[in-house]
C-alpha cells in the first residue's frame, strides 16, 4: 500500500502540537502550584507644575586694583537685588554671596611670569522663590538690568517642585496597584490568583518635563522645564495562590 507524500510531514507537525501542548499544560500546573512567585514592575507617573524657582546672577568686576574691583563687583550686587525687589521679588527671597576674587596672571609664551595683570571679582545674588512665573518674566529678557551699566551675566533659572517629599508615598501606592493589575493578568491567564506581597525593591524617581520619555538608570531630574511629569517605579513580588 503506497503512502501519500504528505503524511510524514503531517505526522512530525501532528507530533509537535501535541508536545507544545503538553509543555503549556505543565508550565500552568507550575504556575497553579502553591509557593510559588511572580515579579512585576510598576509604575505611576503624576503631572505636576514647578512651584520653587531658584536664579543665580553672578555680578562679575574686572580691574588691575583688587580693591577697585571688589567695589564695582558689590555696587553691581546691590544694584541687581533693587532691581529685583523693583520687579516684584521680596527682599527675604534674594540672598547676596561672598565675593569670589581671581587673580589674572601675565603669560608670555604660553608661560606665567609670576607678574599680577589685574583681579576678577565674582558676586552671585541668588533668587529663591515660589513666584516662578515672576522669574521666567524676568530671566527671558535680563536687558533691562543690562541697561543699568550692571556687568552681571544671569544663569538659566532652576524650576523645582518643592512638593516632591510629600508625593512620593501616593505615587508609590498607584505603583503598587499597577504592579498588581499586571501580575493578575499574567497569572489569571494560568487560571491562578496573585497573594500576598512578598518582597518590594524602590525604584528611582524621574523628575522629566512633560511627555518626555527620557529616563535615566539613576534617575534624573530635570530643572530646565516648569510643566514636569514624576514617575514612580517599583518591583514587587507577590506569592501565587
Amino acid at each position: 500500500m503506497s503512502r501519500s507524500p504528505n503524511t510524514l510531514p503531517a505526522a512530525i507537525l501532528g507530533l509537535a502540537i501535541v508536545s507544545a501542548s503538553l509543555v503549556g499544560a505543565v508550565a500552568v500546573e507550575r504556575v497553579r502550584r502553591g509557593g510559588d512567585e511572580i515579579t512585576v514592575t510598576g509604575s505611576a507617573t503624576r503631572a505636576v507644575t514647578s512651584d520653587l524657582a531658584v536664579w543665580r546672577l553672578d555680578v562679575v568686576a574686572q580691574d588691575r586694583d583688587q580693591l577697585a574691583a571688589t567695589r564695582a563687583s558689590a555696587a553691581g550686587a546691590t544694584a541687581t537685588r533693587a532691581w529685583l525687589v523693583a520687579a516684584g521679588l521680596p527682599d527675604s527671597a534674594i540672598t547676596t554671596r561672598a565675593p569670589t576674587t581671581f587673580t589674572q596672571e601675565e603669560w608670555v609664551n604660553g608661560s606665567p611670569t609670576g607678574r599680577i595683570v589685574g583681579h576678577r571679582v565674582s558676586t552671585q545674588v541668588e533668587v529663591r522663590t515660589p513666584a516662578v512665573d515672576l522669574v521666567a518674566t524676568l530671566a527671558a529678557d535680563p536687558a533691562a538690568l543690562l541697561d543699568l551699566g550692571v556687568p552681571v551675566v544671569p544663569q538659566s533659572p532652576e524650576y523645582l517642585y518643592a512638593d516632591l517629599p510629600a508625593i512620593r508615598g501616593p505615587l508609590l501606592a498607584e505603583a503598587t496597584l499597577d504592579a498588581r493589575g499586571r501580575a493578575e493578568e499574567i497569572v489569571g491567564a494560568a487560571g491562578a490568583r496573585v497573594g500576598r506581597i512578598k518582597a518590594v525593591r524602590v525604584g528611582v524617581f524621574q523628575v522629566r518635563k512633560r511627555q518626555s520619555t527620557e529616563i535615566s538608570d539613576y534617575g534624573m531630574y530635570d530643572t530646565a522645564d516648569r510643566e514636569k511629569d514624576i514617575t514612580g517605579v517599583i518591583r514587587v513580588t507577590f506569592a501565587i495562590d
